[in-house]
């Protein structure tokens, strides 16, 4: 197991820099078309996905490892409510991971490999649409006119309590809070053309236990999305998009690793709403330019059953 060869303090702070942009980072890669999408006050979603990533992991060629590859199954169970927060529109949403993971490579020119299964950090988020849409229940809401501008803010939290275990290399949860602010606006061009872009932003705290009681720091990581979306009719949907992430340099013991971030993603989606309750995303995601980090193709599947509060 790759674990069992890292013995020298040398090689556990040249590992430390690439592991992090395993499971920690693939997430901000995310493109999320739709964000700025309204509902009435009272909606409920139940959210099921899941997500196929595999791909390199692109490392400094001084470090002891090469052809550093991962395939990861990810399945989520997420719940999503609009409400009413100062007189605006905003949702609250929870997600659970649970990951499928392998991972292979070559450390010192002998092929090594490691399994990973179990749950991630969940992550939770509150959303707000600022400008553009009313907080309105839905009898009220399907009545007023479509406005052209949207701008929305997001602060978006995940908890340390996933799966870790200190002495091993590689986890699937991170041991360390992690949080997301962002700001979003759209503008519909025609009728059924969306522009809609993204500014979004990661911290993290430290994680002082990795592979025993080394500290390892992160910091802060940087990303922007641009969308363009055809609105077919109400819940039917095709998005293009693009996202960069930059930063996210990290640290072990207080020695600075150079791996900072700077990669191009761009990505496809199709939304399709089954009936009155149900509905089914597609997407597909990939790297335009990776530099460093997980060089990854990412096709995801989610299913949403919805309803609205009885009065």
């Amino acid at each position: 197991m790759i674990e069992n060869l890292v013995k020298h303090r040398i090689i556990l702070t040249l590992l430390m820099s690439c592991v992090l942009l395993i499971h920690k980072n693939v997430r901000s890669q995310d493109l999320e078309p739709g964000f700025l999408s309204a509902m009435p006050i009272g909606g409920n979603f139940v959210i099921a996905s899941y997500i196929y990533s595999s791909g390199n992991i692109l490392l400094d060629n001084t470090l002891p490892i090469e052809d550093l590859k991962a395939k990861l199954n990810n399945m989520g169970i997420g719940y999503v409510r609009s409400f009413k927060l100062f007189n605006r529109l905003a949702k609250f949403d929870v997600v659970v991971p649970y990951s499928l993971g392998k991972y292979n490579a070559l450390v010192d020119g002998e092929q090594t490999s490691a399994s990973r299964n179990g749950f991630g950090d969940p992550s939770f988020r509150l959303s707000m649409i600022l400008v553009g849409v009313n907080a309105l229940e839905p009898k009220e809401y399907f009545k007023q006119k479509p406005k052209k501008f949207k701008l929305g803010i997001i602060f978006r939290f995940k908890a340390p309590i996933g799966n870790y275990d200190s002495e091993k290399l590689i986890n699937i949860g991170a041991n360390r809070w992690t949080f997301r602010t962002g700001i979003a606006g759209s503008y519909t061009i025609r009728k059924k053309i969306v522009l809609e872009g993204h500014l979004n932003s990661w911290f993290f705290t430290e994680n002082n236990e990795f592979l025993g009681e080394n500290i390892s720091k992160q910091k802060a990581l940087f990303g922007s999305q641009l969308h363009i979306t055809y609105i077919f009719k109400p819940g039917i949907w095709a998005a293009l998009s693009t996202g960069r992430t930059y930063g996210g340099n990290t640290e072990m013991n207080g020695i600075e690793q150079d791996v900072t971030q700077n990669n191009t993603r761009f990505g496809l989606a199709f939304s399709y709403r089954l009936n009155k309750n149900n509905g089914l995303k597609v997407a597909f995601t990939n790297g335009f330019i990776t530099r460093s980090g997980a060089d990854f193709t990412t096709f995801l599947l989610t299913y949403h059953f919805n309803w609205f509060d009885k009065k």
